[in-house]
């Protein structure tokens, strides 16, 4: 009898802990959830805190004109850039996004004032960006690949390439 009831008991006990892992692994997979939800609500808004900034300063005029011809309109499109930069290279901004927001910029490159427009990105580069080797090198490289292939398709279609690459090998996912 006295074994019947210690059996029972660590039959009890071992029910009672599956129970509990159970429950554990239940509350774990629905806390993963939420944050997966967390972070895809965050990086929406981090997107559109971006898109707002941008048409905020599109109501303003043409970008290749204003960066021409304003200066304080040019330093705060380049430091949109550099900013949106900061939260694709740490993993705060989809790269498809990013992407997409690149080949307006290599259109912007590739316009008749293209090589002014540049120039007008490098000297904000130069000043405000000195410390942040990853960001000039990568534009450095967004230039090169806007003087590629004539094709639009086909340069977006390098662009893409070059980015997942690029974040697969330097992205840095914790905030510095």
């Amino acid at each position: 009898m006295e074994i019947d009831l210690t059996l029972g008991i660590a039959l009890l006990s071992l029910l009672i802990a599956l129970i509990a892992a159970y429950s554990t692994h239940l509350q774990w997979r629905e806390a993963s959830r939420a944050n997966i939800q967390t972070r895809q609500l965050a990086s929406g808004d981090v997107i559109m805190h971006f898109t707002d900034r941008f048409f905020d300063l599109l109501k303003d005029g043409d970008p290749a004109e204003k960066v021409l011809n304003d200066d304080n309109w040019a330093y705060m499109f380049w430091s949109l850039h550099a900013t949106e930069f900061y939260f694709f290279h740490h993993g705060l901004l989809p790269k498809f996004m990013y992407t997409l927001w690149m080949s307006d910029l290599v259109n912007l490159y590739r316009s008749e004032s293209g090589d002014r427009i540049r120039d007008s990105h490098v000297r904000y580069l130069d000043v405000y960006s000195q410390d942040y080797d990853a960001m000039c090198s990568f534009y450095e490289y967004v230039f090169v690949l806007s003087r590629g292939a004539k094709d639009e398709e086909r340069r977006n279609r390098e662009l893409s390439q070059w980015i997942t690459s690029w974040y697969s090998q330097n992205a840095s996912p914790v905030i510095k």
